[in-house]
């Protein structure tokens, strides 16, 4: 039996209250996971409750059918009896990535485990349910509802399929396998429809997002020889368009569409908080590794960190680390 599960079966025993959390501005994946996870948690006779630091974006709170997903409140931390309750931490690695919830947990849970699919500190992978190989969390949820024995309901079939849809870029990325498909037919199966969930990720953007977009792409730095290309998102940028933080992170995928490109750079900050780096690649181009030399971590090809530098200071050091990929290639294309 995995040591995952092992693990995973030690820590259910030792707790029957929990809080589910997942990373600041929450992305598809960790969502579906939490509402997939939470449903199982009570199947499983456990009291539970999602409570993320930061808003469901407006692109996915279609998969929130129940409305279990609560936000922290910095004015009233203790508006949630938590008392007693262990926690999980799904899709992220790092703890302190959960954002401004953080500082009241930590000091509050009686324990902590993580599931999650991300490159990291290996020491962590000893005592959580670590499974780099796995698309997105939400398949590692879907592989754990299986290994309980629990049916699928058209609610976590739902959430899993947009978790899994959104993080292997509509199963196009390097960790999508054959099982990757053979999860997302079985929650198609339960009910989950592949249109109406690329719909609402994909095509319910708002204007102000649209404007955003124009203004990171205006942003463009063309480096390596064609190579890389890097872009920035601004405090000014959020503020004229008049678009939300995280409607704008999804521009790092953009430059990848490009012939010859095989790096991407989003250089990004919100109005509050350090400045955040955004990295992807194709092909044999490891950015986790960047990641994780600078605090943060990731994938192969997609990985990320935050910086307490400048905002002008941190986008020079994220370009000089992408670009180092590709110092000793030779040919490198021309340079529109």
């Amino acid at each position: 039996m995995e040591s995952g599960f092992i693990k995973l079966d030690e820590y259910l025993q030792k707790y029957d209250k929990f809080v589910i959390s997942t990373h600041e501005s929450p992305d598809a994946d960790g969502l579906g996971a939490e509402i997939a996870f939470n449903e199982l948690l009570r199947s499983l006779g456990k009291i539970s409750i999602i409570i993320n630091s930061d808003p469901v974006p407006e692109t996915v709170k279609f998969i929130d059918v129940e409305n279990e997903i609560n936000i922290y409140d910095r004015e009233n931390p203790g508006k949630y009896n938590i008392e007693g309750y262990a926690q999980f931490v799904l899709d992220t690695n790092d703890y302190e990535n959960i954002g401004a919830a953080h500082s009241y947990f930590s000091s509050k849970v009686s324990g902590l485990f993580i599931i999650d699919h991300h490159e990291g500190d290996r020491n962590k992978f000893e005592k959580n349910f670590i499974k780099v190989e796995a698309s997105s969390a939400s398949e590692i949820i879907y592989d754990i509802i299986q290994y309980y024995k629990k049916p699928l309901s058209f609610k976590s079939a739902q959430a899993i399929y947009t978790g899994m849809l959104f993080d292997t870029g509509s199963f196009r990325y390097p960790k999508t396998s054959a099982w990757t498909y053979r999860i997302a037919a079985h929650c198609m199966e339960m009910g989950a429809d592949p249109f109406l969930c690329y719909e609402h990720l994909y095509e319910s953007n708002t204007l102000s997002s649209f404007e955003l977009r124009s203004r990171i792409l205006s942003s463009m730095e063309v480096l390596a020889g064609g190579r890389v290309i890097a872009l920035k998102l601004t405090r000014d940028m959020l503020h004229d368009s008049h678009a939300a933080f995280v409607e704008g992170e999804s521009a790092i995928n953009l430059p990848l569409t490009v012939k010859g490109v095989r790096a991407s750079l989003l250089v990004k900050q919100d109005y509050e908080g350090p400045v955040k780096i955004s990295m992807r690649t194709k092909g044999d181009y490891n950015v986790a590794e960047i990641a994780m030399a600078n605090g943060g971590g990731g994938h192969k090809n997609a990985a990320g960190f935050k910086s307490n530098l400048s905002f002008d200071e941190a986008y020079a050091h994220a370009v000089k680390s992408v670009c180092g990929l590709f110092e000793n290639e030779q040919n490198l294309v021309k340079t529109p």
